[in-house]
């Protein structure tokens, strides 16, 4: 069967909310934006500096019919991301999802020569410690408010390692957001739910310029024979953000194409 390529209408939807993404400008975080759009949610892009791309979503996002504003943080900055959160939620009137899902870029671009430890520095300041603070603010807020959803992104191998460099370094990062989101869950309930997403192979700028060697290993590893896409991860994150997904929260959903490692 082919992948599906959007969602009825008339499932999971947003209306009358308003979301805020992280790391929307590209990737797997442009296309939940757009999803959550086609929903019927009015979004919130947040890049770091990438104006132009944050404009280009906004525009698909304002020809659906629905309101999109640019919010910018560098999220290694961490000691100014209380004051970024309180910011974002006063401007805004508040919001009722939250998807974290920006994550430090380190197989692409000049990162991917930095050494080791500079590439941990940069997964604990994005991945785990601007999940961890914007997630708890956020939530907060959203608890006091009396409902909302919020999102965060893991990975499907973090609890069972992976070989090389990234492996240990990925893993190291996810699985604390794993486990984070979890026990966020328990003090967030009843009013607001929250999930982790954790994708396997997908097919961002990394893996359209992957070498042979990971073509073929990506296909060996997943039953499903072929590469995620980025709309995998979102129409997940549209269906746990939506009122078909009440009852569920703390939870760790693997969209990984069957992977058993």
């Amino acid at each position: 069967m082919a992948p599906q390529t959007s969602l009825p209408d008339s499932f999971a939807t947003l209306q009358d909310c308003k979301s805020l993404v992280t790391g929307a400008s590209s990737g797997i975080g442009r296309e939940i934006a757009l999803e959550l759009a086609r929903a019927g949610s009015d979004i919130l892009i947040h890049c770091r500096q990438s104006i132009h791309n944050a404009e280009q979503v906004a525009q698909e996002i304002r020809q659906m019919g629905r309101q999109a504003s640019i919010v910018t943080q560098d999220l290694t900055e961490t000691d100014q991301l209380d004051s970024f959160a309180e910011k974002v939620w006063s401007e805004q009137g508040g919001f009722q999802i939250a998807v974290l899902n920006a994550g430090a870029d380190l197989l692409t671009g000049a990162a991917k020569n930095w050494d080791y430890t500079r590439k941990l520095k940069a997964l604990l300041d994005v991945d785990v410690t601007a999940t961890m603070l914007l997630g708890r603010a956020w939530g907060t807020k959203m608890k006091a408010a009396g409902s909302g959803s919020l999102i965060t992104i893991g990975w499907d191998q973090s609890d069972r390692g992976m070989d090389g460099d990234s492996g240990e370094l990925f893993a190291a990062a996810k699985n604390s957001v794993m486990g984070f989101t979890r026990s966020l869950a328990l003090n967030l309930a009843p009013e607001v739910r929250i999930n982790c997403v954790a994708p396997g192979w997908i097919r961002t700028a990394w893996g359209e310029g992957a070498s042979d060697y990971w073509q073929q290993r990506v296909l060996s590893e997943t039953p499903l024979k072929r590469w995620g896409e980025p709309a995998d991860i979102a129409r997940m994150v549209r269906f746990l953000c939506s009122n078909e997904a009440s009852y569920i929260t703390g939870q760790v959903i693997n969209v990984n194409g069957g992977a058993i490692r």
